[in-house]
């Protein structure tokens, strides 16, 4: 991976164009998963069910989950901010 300081925020990819490419968000180019890999048409992934059974890590706990929604809250919010600018600045372009 790129140095932590070399990551692309919001508005860098946007500005960038539609296409995203792996180097774009910071990552390695070896990582990228090609098509045209016979390894592709080996893999398979299972497809589960959701266990409703699973421990509800709220249910008892929802200063928790108040935590988790703030954080949640904040992040949408710094990125519908980013969102804007980016329009804002592609709308004052000559």
């Amino acid at each position: 991976m790129s140095d932590e300081s070399d990551i692309p925020t919001l508005t860098d990819l946007i500005e960038s164009g539609v296409e995203i490419k792996i180097s774009d968000l910071g990552l390695d180019e070896e990582l990228e998963i090609r098509l045209d890999d016979p390894d592709i048409d080996a893999t398979e992934i299972e497809l589960t069910e959701p266990d409703l059974g699973a421990i509800d890590p709220f249910r008892d706990n929802p200063a928790l989950e108040q935590t988790i929604r703030r954080i949640l809250d904040e992040h949408l919010e710094l990125a519908w901010q980013e969102i804007k600018l980016a329009i804002q600045r592609d709308l004052n372009k000559p």
